[in-house]
């Protein structure tokens, strides 16, 4: 296994803090958030700005793994669906300068009153063509399980449709897939493993009230020794990225206090 962490974590740090502080800690590489909002990287970028920043995280031996973007393509409006298409394309040319192995996507929450049934061609439609253009240029997208994608016989169908072993596959958060509470995380592993093309890794727990807290690895309710030991029978080689969600949730402690403890807790767990 290698590990990285998203960007989401530090959305303080300029680009050469993070890409100093991933060397230091021990990261193999870094999840980079794309997002018009320009933290840490615009879906604008020219792909001269694009090589500029691989660069940078190269010349400290943390390459960017994935380009962290924010498309979805669950829409019953065609131009939504058209207007996302377009995203991505402009998120593979940024992958491709920049070397970067992935790009993480959507597939979006399902419309109100609509079924999988009734979406899964509408995305699967829309991604196909993008993931066969990825694959030309050595980049597979990967599809997180979020929302309303969490189960493994919907995601599989999805795989099977897009068709592109290797413009398309799997980012596996075990943790949006355990509190879907769909299925057993043994389950959803077993079925998804031969298209997962890295995992995303937070820890926490569901409050009183139904709100998910976070907390640092190990200290939550997710049953992580047992998930990386899985991983480690099954010789797994991909990324296990630390989501830290601080963009999101400015209270949650600093990156510089959990992105070395990730480190070390990983390290630990996987034996």
């Amino acid at each position: 296994m290698k590990l990285s962490f998203t960007t989401l974590g530090c959305p303080e740090w300029t680009l050469e803090q993070i890409a100093t502080n991933a060397r230091s800690n021990g990261y193999d590489g870094v999840e980079l958030r794309t997002h018009a909002d320009g933290n840490h990287l615009s879906p604008d970028a020219s792909p001269d700005e694009a090589r500029r920043v691989a660069d940078l995280f190269r010349a400290h031996g943390v390459p960017v793994m994935s380009v962290m973007g924010y498309t979805k393509f669950a829409f019953l409006d065609p131009a939504e669906v058209q207007r996302n298409q377009e995203l991505m394309r402009k998120l593979i040319a940024i992958a491709a300068a920049m070397g970067a192995r992935y790009i993480r996507t959507f597939a979006g929450k399902l419309p109100d009153g609509t079924t999988h049934a009734q979406m899964i061609d509408v995305v699967a439609d829309a991604l196909r063509p993008l993931a066969r253009e990825a694959a030309t240029k050595g980049v597979t997208i990967g599809m997180e399980t979020h929302d309303d994608w969490c189960a493994s016989h919907v995601s599989l169908q999805l795989v099977e449709k897009i068709r592109s072993r290797k413009g398309f596959g799997i980012i596996y958060d075990v943790c949006n897939c355990l509190y879907a509470g769909i299925e057993p995380w043994r389950t959803t592993y077993r079925k998804l493993k031969p298209h997962i093309l890295y995992c995303h890794v937070k820890d926490g727990w569901r409050d009183a009230a139904g709100t998910f807290q976070y907390a640092a690895l190990g200290a939550g309710d997710q049953p992580w020794r047992e998930v990386l030991q899985a991983l480690k029978k099954d010789r797994f080689k991909g990324f296990l990225s630390f989501e830290w969600e601080r963009k999101w949730h400015p209270e949650l402690e600093p990156p510089e206090r959990v992105f070395p403890q990730y480190v070390h807790k990983v390290r630990s767990l996987w034996g």
